[in-house]
């Protein structure tokens, strides 16, 4: 039995799930002998129901042994999650198969309609992933060596709140008729170019703005000078080292001439413009008058 084999067994008690997993030491058709993460002890565990068999390391194992963290892991780096399915896949998926395979991993739906654009958007073009096709539609594939690895820890994706159930009321008290204040709508699933300006205009901090010029080019072009030197210059204020850089780019020389240079150029342009007005105004008053004999004189003439 190879190392890397790993037992998850799964309870459900008054609606609490618990798992617990383990190293799978040997089999016998029957039961298997388990080590337990946990404890280190060992124990003999019948096949059955709520005994799953996965590779440590694999989304499988991750998602029966921790449905939390798998949700969080997705939330944060969906797209390491889609190319891990990709490379533990024997045959390239569709888009559709792709959040089919999460989904019977537990990906809730909502969890795949807020983050997987993100992945799917740079999909295509990441390296070692190819497109085949796959009946009338193209299909993914993974056929690199070293994959991205997935967070050991991650912040856990905010889960919908149940609904309060309310208190039995023996006998309510007849009032006038209120207007229902509509509940705030969940925030839908943004485009993540969208996203990405938002949360750059939200920055703080160094370490935010760093993170989010690190992801893949496809994002950061999304995003506009001004929007980067508004958050840049909201850091400054609280951290010298960015309040260094951008004095640095700011300072005279050559940035300095260019203003000028700039400034001439407008000014040229306004003079420009100005005479174009006058010349307007002049085909204007020639076009509507009425008498032929009568001279209309150029301005500026």
């Amino acid at each position: 039995m190879s190392a890397d084999q790993g037992l998850v067994r799964v309870s459900d008690s008054f609606g609490v799930r618990r798992t617990r997993a383990g190293s799978i030491l040997a089999d016998d058709g029957t039961n298997y002998q388990v080590k337990w993460d946990d404890t280190d002890e060992e124990e003999l565990v019948p096949r059955g129901g709520g005994v799953h068999v996965a590779t440590r390391g694999s989304l499988r194992f991750l998602a029966l042994s921790d449905s939390r963290l798998f949700h969080a892991v997705f939330a944060q780096e969906p797209l390491a999650v889609v190319l891990h399915l990709l490379a533990e896949s024997s045959v390239p998926l569709k888009v559709r198969e792709i959040r089919e395979r999460l989904a019977e991993l537990g990906l809730r739906n909502e969890t795949w309609a807020r983050h997987g654009p993100r992945a799917l958007a740079v999909l295509p073009k990441w390296p070692n992933v190819v497109r085949r096709q796959k009946g009338d539609t193209l299909a993914y594939a993974w056929v690199g060596d070293d994959l991205p690895e997935l967070p050991s820890e991650a912040e856990p994706d905010p889960e919908p709140a149940p609904a309060p159930t309310p208190a039995p009321v023996s006998k309510p008290a007849l009032s006038p008729a209120k207007p229902i204040a509509a509940a705030t709508p969940a925030e839908p699933a943004v485009p993540s170019a969208e996203r990405l300006r938002r949360q750059m205009s939200a920055a703080r901090s160094l370490g935010e703005v760093a993170r989010l010029l690190t992801l893949p080019r496809e994002f950061v072009a999304e995003l506009s000078p001004e929007v980067v030197a508004s958050a840049l210059r909201r850091v400054a204020a609280e951290d010298r080292l960015v309040a260094g850089w951008l004095d640095a780019l700011t300072a005279s020389g050559p940035i300095g001439a260019l203003t000028e240079e700039l400034a001439t150029a407008r000014a040229a342009n306004a003079a420009l413009q100005s005479r174009v007005d006058e010349l307007e105004e002049w085909w204007t008053a020639l076009e509507q008058s009425t008498d032929p004999g009568a001279a209309i004189r150029q301005p500026g003439s």
